[in-house]
């Protein structure tokens, strides 16, 4: 079950055009909850707010139907020019969400001990540092990302 709860900053109202908005999720973000909170997401993302931060703190767990959840309120965002911010990222959350990549796409906020990510890797520069040989995938060092 997700619920969630938001808290307007600045004079206006929580509806009010230029209000940022922080909406906190809480317990798990699976295909049900997904469902069932976008179209109150959808629907702040429309008031057009200066800037939609989801705190995501509280959030337990979240599988694809979350991550998509962000990606089209992305998209909503983006009509209503206001930028999207995922706040509190951490634990399981945190994992899927470097997993797929979306800290690229949304700006995302990181809390706890999770490492930055790494950017690409040049195999030209690993097979310089294994001598030439090999294929570079396996020649990575330290530990893969998805474990951090």
């Amino acid at each position: 079950m997700i619920t969630i709860a938001t808290t307007p900053t600045g004079h206006r109202g929580a509806t009010s055009p230029g209000t940022s908005l922080i909406v906190e999720l809480r317990g798990e973000l699976d295909l049900d909850g997904a469902a069932s909170i976008e179209p109150t997401l959808t629907a702040l993302a429309r008031t057009g707010p200066a800037e939609l931060r989801l705190d995501l703190g509280a959030l337990a767990f979240c599988d694809t139907s979350g991550i998509n959840l962000f990606l089209r309120l992305r998209h909503q965002c983006t009509r209503a020019h206001t930028p999207l911010v995922l706040t509190g990222v951490r634990s399981q959350p945190a994992r899927v969400i470097r997993l797929v990549g979306l800290d690229r796409t949304i700006a995302c906020r990181f809390v706890g001990p999770a490492a930055p990510r790494r950017g690409p890797i040049d195999p030209a520069v690993v097979r310089r540092a294994r001598g030439g040989g090999g294929h570079p995938a396996l020649m990575v060092p330290g530990p893969p990302t998805l474990f951090r």
